[in-house]
């Protein structure tokens, strides 16, 4: 027989089912197990049902002696195939894509509208200042003096424009000498946008596709299995 059934007893509350305690062996080891098992069953019919759940019961075994195995959830045939190839969890890698290069991209942004301004001559003079500084000379002394200094000083001159002043009726407005009077306006002049360049999106650098490693390949160590009864 595979599985030696080495007791049975019942649970407390529950008639339907019952304690039975048996020998598996699995890789190379002979654990004592404790499972439950309808009970009503006994003697060569309960031999049939337990040697029916072998596999069952070597791969629950498999799995508290190999925790964290690759094959944990796998078929007990390929549990023990690959407990038999060294119990070694894979290698997980993961592959980086290549990246294609890109230029950055920038679009011109209006940050100030065009329009309309009076017109502003700047006009620069240069002006001479003097001021009275205190310096120590080559003996020690403090000395008081004067220095002059050119300094370049800039004015803005605000244009304006003459035209002829009419009267309420349309007729040209003139002086006492049959002059046609003149009355002064700001000179306009327009200017244009100002934009600026921003970026939408910045360059990307090219790179190959790269292999890399998650985790390595691991040997799964083995726990010794502690017998349940």
């Amino acid at each position: 027989m595979a599985i030696v059934i080495n007791n049975t007893r019942p649970i407390n509350g529950d008639d339907s089912q019952k304690w039975i305690e048996i020998t598996v062996n699995v890789d190379g080891d002979d654990c004592k197990f404790t499972h439950t098992a309808p009970s009503d069953l006994s003697g060569d019919d309960l031999q049939s049902y337990v040697d029916g759940r072998e596999d069952f019961y070597k791969r629950e075994l498999l799995r508290n002696m190999y925790s964290g195995a690759d094959a944990y959830d796998s078929s007990l045939e390929d549990f023990e195939a690959w407990v038999s190839a060294g119990a070694k969890n894979a290698e997980v890698s993961k592959e980086i894509p290549a990246v294609e290069a890109k230029d950055a991209v920038y679009e011109d942004v209006e940050v100030s509208p065009a329009g309309e301004r009076q017109k502003v001559v700047v006009t620069e003079v240069e002006e001479e200042v003097t001021s009275t500084v205190i310096e120590k000379n080559s003996s020690g002394k403090y000395v008081e003096k004067e220095v002059t200094e050119t300094v370049t000083k800039s004015s803005e001159e605000p244009q304006f424009e003459e035209v002829p002043l009419y009267h309420a009726n349309g007729q040209p407005k003139k002086d006492d000498d049959g002059n046609p009077v003149m009355h002064k306006i700001p000179l306009m002049e327009e200017y244009e946008a100002v934009t600026e360049s921003r970026l939408v999106s910045a360059a990307v650098e090219a790179k190959d596709a790269e292999q890399i490693i998650i985790s390595p390949e691991k040997a799964i160590e083995k726990k010794a299995w502690v017998d349940s009864h």
